[in-house]
């Protein structure tokens, strides 16, 4: 049997991750951004019939957790499913 390592950066990593996607407006944002490609905060809220300000709480949390990367083009910030470990989750659920 093989011995794992609780503490192993690899592993935190990943709990990191399912932790800040376990709420379901984070995860819906990140689900929304597989499907869609690249998206603003605007296109986000039509797609989650969301608030604008609920939308932008929930992509800091998710930008923190670097889930999401951030692209400004003149005065719009598009965002990016970015993360490895996020992709591979909402693929396989």
């Amino acid at each position: 049997m093989e011995n794992i390592n609780v503490e192993e950066n690899n592993i935190i990593e990943k709990v990191n991750v399912i932790k800040v996607l376990a709420h379901p407006i984070r995860y819906s944002i990140a689900l929304a951004l597989f499907q869609n490609g690249t998206l603003n905060v605007g296109a986000i809220q039509e797609v989650l019939s969301l608030p604008q300000s609920t939308v932008s709480q929930h992509i800091s949390k998710l930008r923190e957790a670097r889930v999401v990367s951030a692209s400004r083009e003149g005065t719009k910030i598009f965002y990016d499913l970015s993360n490895p470990i996020a992709r591979a989750l909402i693929t396989n659920l």
